[in-house]
């Protein structure tokens, strides 16, 4: 009998109905929550050996030691977009699948974008908790219509801002290496040359880039330094894109007005130093977690899963190279 292994939040253990397909199918499922923080390794080895499949969440990593010791898995989906706590190249080297459910929850993160975009710009989490005081202080906040946003990586999510930015009568701008032409002429997207220019005519600048190598501290201080004092920066794509060092000293210095953060370099974070501030508002990433967008993500993690155990390459294979290689 083949067996699943479900870290992911959310599910409720192993009689969860959206797990049905694989009691359908014949699986034995297993499910654990850890605890909290990140487990250690040996933690992981144990609980993943003698499973075929995980359905992971993004609180345990799989390391090269993990993947060569437990020995039965043969296939890591992710229930989500993010990898970053998959070693790639050694699943590849070991045979193992690695898959996300890739679009499954573009909308709700283009919604979430816009959301700190206007809570930061109309001081949402600061006047709400003025109203509850009763206080009624009415301190002023800043428009979002009509202003410049500047967008960096043009995919499905960056798109969705722009369409929502549309409705604002946005200008909006857009860094896109690989620019999908018809969209911005229908969405009256200006594509610019090279990412400090967006930076410097923004008002607003949302990153929806992947984060690999290449664009690690993507936003650091020379190009804060850019900005507008004004301006405000908006991350629900990777921490990594940020040097907070230098975000945290540009808005405690005024060189930037504000940012929304809904992802950190490290999670949970290692300090409170945005916290203090009171031109930052904070989510902890959650920007892809809507009821609507758990519902498409738990379908396509699922049948992943089957889709794979039946000899078919599964949706949203990161390493297809290795199928004609895989563990059996």
């Amino acid at each position: 009998m083949p067996s699943v292994l479900v870290t992911a939040a959310g599910v409720s253990g192993p009689d969860d109905p959206r797990l049905q397909p694989f009691r359908d199918a014949g699986w034995r499922i297993r499910t654990h929550r850890w605890p909290g923080g990140r487990p250690a390794e040996e933690d992981v080895i144990e609980l993943v050996q003698g499973n075929d499949a995980v359905i992971a969440s993004s609180s345990e990593r799989y390391t090269r030691s993990v993947l060569e010791r437990a020995d039965t898995l043969k296939h890591i989906a992710r229930w989500g977009v993010g990898f970053e706590t998959v070693d790639v190249r050694a699943a590849t080297d070991n045979g193992v699948l690695v898959s996300t459910t890739q679009g499954s929850n573009h909308w709700a993160v283009a919604d979430q974008a816009f959301a700190l975009m206007l809570a930061v710009a109309r001081r949402v989490v600061e006047l709400d908790r003025v109203a509850r005081s009763r206080e009624w202080a009415r301190p002023l906040g800043r428009d979002v219509w009509q202003k410049t946003l500047g967008v960096v990586g043009l995919g499905r999510i960056g798109k969705g801002v722009a369409q929502r930015a549309f409705g604002f009568e946005m200008q909006v701008l857009a860094y896109e290496p690989y620019p999908d032409g018809d969209f911005c002429r229908k969405w009256n997207v200006e594509l610019v040359d090279n990412v400090d220019e967006l930076f410097r005519r923004s008002d607003y600048l949302t990153v929806h880039a992947p984060g690999d190598d290449g664009n690690r501290r993507l936003v650091n201080a020379a190009r804060l330094a850019l900005m507008k004092p004004t301006a405000v920066i908006i991350n629900t794509a990777r921490g990594v894109l940020v040097d907070e060092d230098a975000l945290y000293a540009a808005l405690r210095d005024g060189t930037i007005a504000g940012a929304g953060l809904d992802v950190r370099v490290h999670e949970p974070p290692e300090d409170d130093r945005f916290e203090r501030l009171g031109n930052v508002v904070l989510t902890p990433h959650v920007a892809g977690s809507t009821h609507e967008a758990q519902a498409v993500s738990a379908v396509m993690v699922v049948d992943s899963v089957l889709q794979a155990a039946r000899g078919e390459p599964p949706h949203g294979l990161i390493n297809a190279e290795v199928w004609d290689r895989r563990r059996r």
